[in-house]
């Protein structure tokens, strides 16, 4: 994603090493890190922000904070408007 400024919060201390935040990423932003037992999270950038990484978490470890000014959320209507007929 272009211009964004996309985070996700990790809370080390509630982690167990459970792996479940690493199996529920279908992006591959969430990577395991053998020797430390505790997620690693790469390519934050990549993230789809579905959320299944926070709420699969039971400690809630994680907290995933989407940019809604970044160009990826950014719509526009008007291109839908301006063959409407007003009856």
């Amino acid at each position: 994603m272009i211009g964004t400024r996309h985070r996700i919060e990790f809370y080390a201390d509630k982690c167990v090493g459970c792996q479940i935040c690493y199996k529920a990423c279908f992006v591959d932003v969430i990577r395991w890190d053998i020797e430390v037992k505790k997620p690693v999270f790469k390519y934050v950038e990549d993230c789809e922000h579905c959320n299944y990484c926070e709420v699969s978490c039971k400690r809630g470890a994680i907290k995933v904070i989407p940019d809604f000014s970044s160009q990826s959320f950014r719509q526009s209507f008007d291109r839908y408007g301006k063959n409407r007929r007003n009856d």
